[in-house]
């Protein structure tokens, strides 16, 4: 908790060290506080008896009253000033998490990404990011202000009866530990439910989403994607139920016992100012026990609290601690045109976790400013060799060659950077036209001519020429003013940014899936062009574009199956063939 809390408290602390200093100053000043109010009430009482009784005057009464209402003021301000502080620090703080988290994501892998670990440590991170800090700091503030109240109250009028002291002091503990259980009960619930909350977050998506929204309406899932959230909903809250019942009635038995030992604490004090006639030191004595087991009541309470929190709060620094990928020292730089090509020498790989080998000795060349396309059924291992070449994972077996010198002597940004993409699942950004093509070449973003190239060489010229504000037209519906396009819209402009990249290396990862045969005859001819400027890996189902590559490599099995020209391949009848013949007949 401990380790936790001065976490915590550097978080806020880089956040906004003027309001984290503001509020510990204020707790401290503001903890003081009851002790004096015991001592100024005590002496006025007094005073207004002795006045009553003896005729001593009234200056003495009506001074400790004018001190007394000065304290009742200066804790006002005092706690006006503390929740402005506080408000400003709860205001930055859920983006500045954010934030945190978001850079986090950014520097871990793609396989940290297809493990579903990672998605569970990032839902509880997300979940408890916006206010869980903030909690953290206010409980522990609460905490060492309701120990200073109760050492400040206790020296002041509790040093004569240390038995009746330590019985209001110790009355909470039996209270307070069944807080601590259900505390821990509460956050072992909640961690283990990370995986329900992520299927209830995605149920929402697909009920709350206009990619998902035709085929989730006309399949009629609607009740049941429904009736599955509610069941999720109503398993978390009849979970919750139990544990707050059970909370609520020990709670309440133990909750007995402090308020006894109150009472008989009163109770003796009473009897000892009938004896004594000392009004005032009862009426100081009654408000410093009231204050002094409020003290240790809040001192309980907000220590349980803060365990608590911290329990929710370590779910944030799981995931902010993850192991990231070691950063690599400076490497060569990549060329801006390849003159050996691509080797891939006896490649083998799988997946962390999976004893299948997804590729198993692969074999096979991209010759510079040539382009060769990749072959074969689902599975084959067409995609995962676009992931070792972007260096995304790392084979577990051979190596790749760029220009004959291994993908690992280059600097891995430069290695990036000089490969331009458009995957099968490419995106569709909810942006300006500008940016659905510029994020291929962040420092190209304002450079229109080069934009509206890339758009003629993808064939979406006149596709986005016809929207209104041209490149600065909004694309999408998320935010107002947006177009939507079709499928093989979108694809011609993801194939514009990949193009914008003007990269030596291209990746092509079904370029055409979405595109109709006249469409897809535009494209042939951007994929011609391309291949000239740039050497290129195809992976295409469609047969129509494979033919267009100068080589073809077929895979099976995570093997290379055989390679060669289109003609050569057919004249071998072998698996290329029959799935060419297969894809065929379906024309006719």
């Amino acid at each position: 908790m401990i380790r936790l809390g001065v976490r915590a408290l550097r978080l806020l602390w880089g956040i906004s060290p003027r309001q984290v200093l503001s509020v510990s100053v204020i707790s401290l000043v503001s903890a003081l506080l009851p002790a004096v109010q015991v001592y100024f009430t005590a002496r006025m009482v007094q005073a207004v008896v002795d006045a009553v009784s003896r005729g001593t005057g009234t200056a003495p009464a009506l001074t400790a009253g004018g001190c007394l209402a000065g304290v009742a003021v200066v804790s006002h301000f005092l706690a006006v000033f503390q929740d402005h502080q506080q408000a400003l620090l709860r205001s930055r703080l859920p983006e500045a998490v954010g934030l945190s988290v978001m850079e986090k994501s950014a520097r871990l892998s793609l396989r940290q990404f297809e493990d579903p670990d990672t998605y569970d440590r990032l839902q509880r991170a997300t979940r408890e990011s916006a206010f869980r800090p903030l909690q953290v700091f206010t409980h522990l503030i609460a905490v060492g202000s309701a120990a200073v109240s109760f050492l400040s109250v206790g020296a002041v009028l509790l040093g004569t009866s240390v038995p009746v002291a330590l019985a209001i002091c110790l009355a909470p503990v039996p209270a307070a530990l069944v807080s601590l259980y259900f505390s821990r009960r509460t956050h072992a619930v909640e961690h283990a439910r990370s995986e329900g909350r992520r299927r209830l977050t995605y149920l929402e998506h697909l009920l709350t989403n206009d990619q998902t929204y035709k085929e989730t309406r006309l399949f009629g899932l609607v009740p049941l994607l429904l009736g599955r959230s509610r069941t999720l909903v109503d398993e978390f809250h009849a979970t919750d139920r139990r544990i707050e019942h059970r909370r609520a009635l020990f709670s309440a038995l133990f909750g007995l016992l402090s308020a006894g030992t109150t009472a008989v604490a009163i109770l003796l004090a009473v009897r000892s100012a009938l004896g004594t006639g000392q009004v005032g030191v009862l009426a100081g004595y009654i408000a410093g026990v009231t204050l002094i087991q409020a003290s240790v009541r809040g001192l309980f309470a907000s220590g349980v609290q803060l365990y608590e929190n911290c329990l929710f709060l370590s779910h944030l620094f799981a995931f902010l601690d993850m192991a990231e990928e070691p950063s690599e020292p400076d490497g060569l730089p990549v060329p801006t045109v390849l003159r050996r090509g691509i080797e891939f020498q006896n490649v083998s790989f799988r997946y962390p976790g999976d004893e299948r080998a997804v590729l198993d000795g692969v074999s096979f060349t991209v010759p510079a400013g040539a382009c060769v396309a990749l072959v074969g059924r689902n599975g084959a291992g067409k995609s995962t060799l676009l992931k070792l070449l972007t260096r995304f994972y790392e084979p577990t077996g051979g190596r790749i060659l760029l220009d004959g010198r291994p993908l690992t002597h280059y600097a891995l940004s430069e290695l990036r950077d000089s490969i331009g993409v458009i995957f099968q699942d490419y995106q569709q950004y909810e942006a300006p036209v500008r940016e659905n093509i510029g994020f291929g070449r962040v420092s190209a973003l304002d450079d229109d001519q080069l934009l509206w190239e890339a758009a003629e060489t993808a064939g979406a010229r006149d596709i986005l020429a016809g929207l209104p504000r041209g490149l600065d037209a909004q694309l999408g519906r998320w935010f107002p003013g947006g177009h939507q396009l079709s499928g093989g819209q979108w694809q011609k402009v993801a194939l514009a940014r990949a193009v914008v990249r003007r990269a030596p290396i291209m990746i092509l990862d079904e370029p055409t899936a979405a595109i109709d045969a006249a469409a897809e005859a535009e494209v042939f001819d951007v994929l011609r062009s391309v291949h000239t400027r740039a050497t290129s890996l195809l992976v295409a189902h469609r047969f129509s574009a494979v033919r267009t590559a100068d080589h073809i490599v077929v895979l099976d099995g995570g093997r290379v199956l055989e390679e060669g020209s289109h003609d050569e391949l057919m004249a071998a009848d072998g698996l290329y063939a029959s799935l060419f013949d297969l894809q065929a007949a379906g024309y006719h």
